[in-house]
């Protein structure tokens, strides 16, 4: 007769109880995520939006595309701001273009990704966990 399982041992139960959770929390993940996304062009700027032909916009450089673009946009979060940046090894650049909507999500992330580094987004007490991070 079986005794009791060794301590420490895994049973299937637990291997499948965790893999519901990681199921769980990655969808909670994601559902966050989409609802953080910034909101979508309104009817209101499609019916300002200009029309052109292939030629047209063919013709028009980048720089022509977005201020097109950001007349059409009643909201400011909705307008493209276009930047150089450096690419990651190399000494090319490359033109990155994201809404107001973005780069305002991306910057809060980034605060708050330091505040929690910092311990600012720890309980009462501060980090306690192993290097210092939040249990």
């Amino acid at each position: 007769m079986a005794g009791p399982d060794p301590i420490g041992s895994v049973t299937l139960r637990g291997k499948i109880m965790a893999g519901r959770t990681l199921v769980i929390a990655c969808a909670l993940v994601l559902i966050t995520g989409c609802a953080s996304m910034p909101t979508s062009l309104t009817t209101k700027d499609l019916e300002n939006a200009p029309t052109f032909t292939q030629e047209e916009k063919d013709a028009m450089t980048e720089e022509q595309k977005v201020a097109v673009y950001n007349e059409s946009m009643t909201e400011d979060s909705n307008k493209l701001i276009c930047r150089r940046e450096h690419v990651v090894g190399s000494h090319f650049k490359k033109t990155v273009c994201k809404t107001q909507a973005e780069i305002e999500l991306e910057r809060q992330s980034a605060q708050d990704a330091m505040m929690q580094g910092r311990g600012y987004g720890c309980p009462a007490g501060g980090p306690g966990g192993p290097r210092g991070v939040c249990d």
